[in-house]
């Protein structure tokens, strides 16, 4: 089966989810005209990143925040357990007198609870979301033909796989598979400049040995960028060539081996800068450029448009990138305009290739055109455009940030499957989740045996079973040394049953500091590096 398109030619609905612990959450889709102060407003109809609602999760405090909302959303998800008693008792009583809410109130929905100790399983799910998730399902069976997707979870993603297995069950004709994945890859290459012939990449030598040379790119591309930026924030010029040269370098390693630039990447997450959120961008660039079959020109130029896409925020004052709560319409007019003013400052030495400039003009806005600066639509916005949106939300979900936690990556990835097809191009997020894994290089994930590991190197085989640093013991008590393991040669537990990955979890369930174990304590130990 195909691996990448270069191998191939109006109503409240009441969603309840499991929370961590067996615990029921109630969030109810609402439309924006039907709010009121004290609802908590737990998720958007679109990526937060896209409104100036920064802070994920927030009660409606004020008017302004009423008709913000209106503006940038159709509808959002209101959470119960959070909201303002009165708006609770209002939907309650609603509710049990089978009428209406006045206008200025959400419309009646139906209750789902669940006395069950263990998790559940959403009896209701949001059609958007559910579709979704089928999108995924459908995707994981292209991309993992064969497999019974056996991964399971508490919690939010034991709704998610359940729902997945339950798609399963359907066995889909294997020839509709391979004919949309054809349909896919011939839309992917209409989309593609006549001059781009497409090639494939296999990796040149193991991640251990890539290492080094990954290390040190990253180390220079820091540096790089951090002078860069500091010359567009004093107005000076910025030296474009040093950019591409480490960009060059990036490139090099990536071709060489993907998963050594990536582990490195997702190591250094304690860096909340834009410095380092736009190195990430320019990894997941190259990344799915690599996977689709671009040639080597064209991979530079992608690295180009994510490691430059952000570098106008530099102008712009620091109170308002790091301001926790609701920027008001000025502030968020004047956070738009960092893309204006990054191309201005970049061309100032030479003119950018034409497909840099693309990409960072267009990486924010969206195929409904709710982005911006120019609010284009579908096919307005060019494949690198398209490309370059999904890596700079995918890398702003993953990263710490000031004012918001970080998600998992694979949590990351079904949002992007949710917002497929409104905000981003479905056939591009396919290939995103195929160039960075379904559980992406650094992610925390629990196996079978309960012991907790970090995601090492994809198995281009299955993407499921991919090689793994074993972190804690089963009762999650820390290692002395992480023990490696490849899920892909069925390692057996204490059980007999292959191990296998349970669950995406976060770093901050456990007490493991993973970021300077990897940072010092490998690199001293010269296991890994």
């Amino acid at each position: 089966m195909t691996s990448s398109i270069a191998e191939s030619e109006s109503t409240t609905t009441s969603v309840a989810t499991a929370a961590p612990g067996g615990a029921i959450v109630h969030r109810y889709k609402i439309p924006c005209a039907k709010l009121r102060l004290g609802m908590f407003v737990a998720e958007l109809d679109r990526p937060w990143l896209d409104t100036p609602f920064l802070m994920q999760g927030f009660v409606i405090g004020t008017a302004e925040e009423q008709m913000a909302l209106a503006r940038h959303c159709k509808y959002v998800f209101v959470d119960l357990e959070k909201s303002d008693p009165s708006v609770v008792e209002a939907i309650k009583a609603a509710e049990m007198r089978k009428l209406p809410i006045e206008e200025s109130k959400p419309l009646r929905a139906s209750f789902v609870t669940n006395k069950d100790a263990g998790p559940a399983v959403p009896t209701h799910r949001n059609r958007e979301i559910a579709e979704g998730r089928e999108r995924f399902n459908r995707y994981m069976k292209l991309i993992e033909p064969g497999s019974s997707l056996e991964v399971q979870s508490t919690g939010f993603f034991a709704a998610i796989w359940a729902w997945i297995d339950q798609l399963f069950e359907k066995r889909e004709d294997p020839r509709a598979i391979a004919a949309r994945a054809k349909k896919r890859a011939h839309e992917l290459k209409k989309m593609l400049p006549r001059h781009v012939k497409l090639q494939q990449y296999e990796d040149k030598v193991k991640i251990e040995d890539e290492l080094p040379r990954a290390h040190e790119s990253f180390k220079k591309s820091e540096d790089t960028l951090r002078e860069l930026m500091s010359h567009v924030k004093s107005g000076a010029m910025p030296n474009i060539e040093r950019a591409e040269a480490v960009v060059e370098d990036i490139v090099e390693s990536m071709i060489s081996n993907p998963d050594a630039m990536m582990w490195v990447a997702r190591m250094r997450d304690r860096n909340v800068s834009t410095l380092g959120h736009a190195i990430k961008v320019s990894l997941y660039m190259v990344a799915i450029g690599r996977h689709m079959g671009f040639p080597k020109n064209e991979l530079h130029q992608l690295g180009m448009i994510g490691l430059l896409a952000d570098v106008g925020k530099t102008k712009l004052p620091k109170a308002v990138l790091q301001k926790p709560g609701m920027l008001t319409a000025q502030e968020y007019t004047v956070v738009k305009e960092h893309v204006r003013l990054g191309l201005d400052a970049l061309q100032k030495q030479k003119p950018l290739a034409p497909e840099v400039l693309e990409g960072i003009a267009q990486h924010h806005e969206r195929l409904d055109g709710s982005g911006y600066p120019k609010g284009l639509k579908d096919s307005e916005i060019g494949i690198y455009g398209r490309m370059a949106a999904i890596a700079d939300t995918f890398s702003a979900l993953i990263t710490p940030r000031v004012y918001a936690n970080p998600i998992s990556p694979h949590e990351a990835l079904l949002n992007l499957f949710e917002w497929a097809g409104s905000s981003f191009h479905e056939p591009l997020v396919e290939q995103f989740v195929q160039a960075v894994g379904v559980f992406p290089v650094g992610s925390m994930v629990e196996l079978s045996t309960h012991e907790i590991a970090i995601v090492l190197a994809h198995n281009k085989v299955r993407r499921l079973e991919p090689r793994v640093l074993v972190l804690t013991w089963p009762d999650k008590t820390e290692l002395a040394t992480p023990i490696e393991r490849n899920l892909f040669e069925k390692p057996r537990g204490a059980d007999g049953k292959p191990n296998r990955i349970l669950r995406s979890v976060s770093a901050s369930e456990f007490d493991l500091n993973v970021n300077d174990y990897y940072g010092v304590e490998m690199a001293n130990a010269n296991r890994l590096i």
